[in-house]
Formats: C-alpha cells, sequence, structure tokens
C-alpha cells in the first residue's frame, strides 16, 4: 500500500495533474473574488463620497435658511447661530475629505479609545436591535 503525502490525499511520488489543476482554479476564483471585492468597495466608496458632497450641500443649505430665519437678537439667535455654525463646519468636513479619511480617523479613534468605542457600539446595536424588534412586533 503506498503511503499518504501530508500535504495531498494522492500518494507519495506521484504529483497529479488534476490537484495542480484545482489548486490554480482555486487560486484563479480566489484572485477574482478579491478583485471583485476591492471593484465593488472602491464603486461603493465613490458612491458615498457622491452622497457626502450632497449632504454637505444640503447642510450649507440649511445653515443658510436658519441664519434667514432666525430674530436679530436675544437666545434664540445664538442658539440659531451656534446650530447654523456647527452645520457649515460639518458641511466644510465632509467637502475637505473622503471615505477613506473618515474610515481612517474612525480606525484611530478607536484604536486611541477602545473601551468607549466598545460601549458605543453596544449601544447603537441595543437600539438598532429594539428598533427593529419593535417594527417587528407592529406587524
Amino acid at each position: 500500500m503506498a503511503t499518504q503525502d501530508t500535504h495531498s490525499l494522492a500518494p507519495t511520488g506521484t504529483n497529479s495533474g488534476s490537484d495542480t489543476g484545482i489548486k490554480d482554479k482555486v487560486s484563479d476564483m480566489a484572485s477574482h473574488a478579491k478583485h471583485t471585492a476591492a471593484d465593488w468597495g472602491r464603486s461603493a466608496a465613490s458612491a458615498m463620497d457622491r452622497n457626502l458632497q450632497s449632504a454637505a450641500g444640503a447642510l450649507e443649505n440649511t445653515a443658510s435658511k436658519l441664519r434667514e430665519r432666525v430674530p436679530a437678537s436675544g437666545k434664540v439667535n445664538d442658539i440659531a447661530t451656534k446650530t447654523a455654525d456647527k452645520f457649515e463646519t460639518t458641511a466644510r468636513y465632509l467637502r475637505e475629505h473622503d471615505t477613506r479619511d473618515m474610515v481612517s480617523g474612525m480606525e484611530s479613534l478607536v484604536r486611541r479609545n477602545p473601551g468607549a468605542s466598545l460601549c458605543a457600539a453596544l449601544a447603537v446595536g441595543f437600539l438598532i436591535g429594539t428598533a427593529i424588534k419593535r417594527d417587528h412586533d407592529e406587524y
């Protein structure tokens, strides 16, 4: 009886062409999947970047309308002005940074604050789960 190679099911001393063919096919499929995923990722990032620009424009419009409708002075003026300033700052950030920058910034934030990030992720997950459950219970 032939001894078994630890790396294949073929007997020792034989190198069947079908094993190499299978390995090549698996390697080609993995490479194709990697390229497809990369293409999809670039496409998704591009779409997100376009949506970020649209969101920035909406924030700028909202800030402008808020400034137009605010009273000339008083507490409401102070609050509305600060809110409009925040909208404009956020819009500027969205225009100056792409999706890759934002993901990188988020990764950095999570690395600097792992405990707080975990708590925030758990809280968001709980809220999403509760919302989904509530929607499901209504039907």
